[in-house]
């Protein structure tokens, strides 16, 4: 029997490579936060260098396509849920949790309130698949966030509370993306541009800045670290590690953030997580490759092989979540 020839080795691993490097930088960001937080600068300041750097890398492209035919007023809605409320909460809540409860509460809370978004208003109902996954990531998360509530770290609940709530903003903005079919790197120069005009000026005005007095090393490190690499080059990573390996394949990168964050919270800031903690990151990743994992796909295509034209139709792929 010939071998099939759609598979590409070489594209194969390069997709691997940018899906890697973005699950990388979205790991690292939680980290390289809170060690922003923990030294000279403040949740505040660390958003004015996200979006005012990515802001003005992007504006060219806003200028030259507007909205795409996207509208202004939907524009301001996926900047509600990526933009400067976002990236707020989540390093205000650095202030209070690890590193590594951001890491993993964050992700695993957007694809849990992404799923049942996308239910509530796309009509994408979740299989018994991902309902399993989701059920492995709500007892990760529990393993995780037990000690805070019970008590054994004081105001860690509070810094958990705000993760959560930063994945119930992320995932508005993935429903409302997926609903009005949002082009991913036009939606991130609009998010970016529209931050930085409502939220640059105002800074300016009213917070006492802590930039100026700063060391001009953090500052240049994190104004690149978050207005270029996690703000932009994650996405584009992304992008092209879905191109190259497919939309299924390259969501699965996105369980590796959790571990990722973990272990680079542990030389970066000294964090030491406990072995219920560890299990959590355990659970949680098995749970976010359970949901994304594509099997049922798969399984449906070799029993459409078996089914007359009418039935096959009835279990097309297009019907799947």
């Amino acid at each position: 029997m010939p071998r099939s020839t759609n598979f590409d080795p070489r594209r194969a691993s390069n997709g691997v490579a940018y899906g890697l490097l973005a699950a990388i930088i979205w790991g690292a960001w939680p980290v390289f936060s809170r060690l922003g937080v923990s030294q000279s600068l403040s949740a505040y300041d660390l958003t004015v260098l996200r979006f005012g750097v990515s802001g003005l890398v992007l504006l060219p492209i806003v200028l030259r396509h507007g909205t795409a035919g996207l509208g202004w007023h939907r524009a301001l809605v996926l900047a509600a849920g990526a933009g400067v409320p976002y990236v707020l909460i989540s390093i205000s809540g650095l202030s209070f949790a690890p590193a590594g409860h951001a890491g993993v509460i964050t992700p695993s809370c957007m694809l849990m309130f992404s799923s049942f978004g996308g239910w509530w208003l796309l009509g994408d109902r979740p299989n018994r698949q991902r309902l399993c996954g989701m059920g492995l990531i709500v007892g990760g998360v529990a393993l995780i966030g037990g000690q805070a509530f019970a008590g054994r770290a004081p105001g860690v609940w509070a810094g958990d509370m705000m993760f959560a709530a930063a994945g119930f903003l992320w995932a508005g903005y993935t429903v409302a993306a997926r609903r009005w079919s949002v082009d991913p790197f036009q939606a991130t120069a609009l998010v970016s541009v529209i931050s930085m005009v409502l939220y640059v000026p105002g800074y300016l005005a009213f917070n006492p800045t802590r930039i100026i007095d700063a060391p001009i090393s953090e500052v240049l490190f994190q104004g690149l670290f978050q207005g270029v690499f996690a703000a932009i080059l994650a996405l584009v990573a992304y992008t092209r590690a879905v191109e190259q390996l497919g939309a299924a394949r390259g969501a699965l990168f996105a369980a590796l953030v959790p571990v990722i964050a973990t272990l680079l919270a542990v030389p970066v800031l000294g964090e030491q997580p406990s072995m219920a903690e560890w299990l959590g990151v355990v659970t949680v990743t098995a749970g976010i490759i359970w949901a994304l994992s594509p099997g049922r796909t798969h399984a449906v295509r070799r029993a459409n092989r078996f089914l007359p034209g009418n039935r096959r139709r009835r279990l097309s792929d297009s019907n799947l979540p």
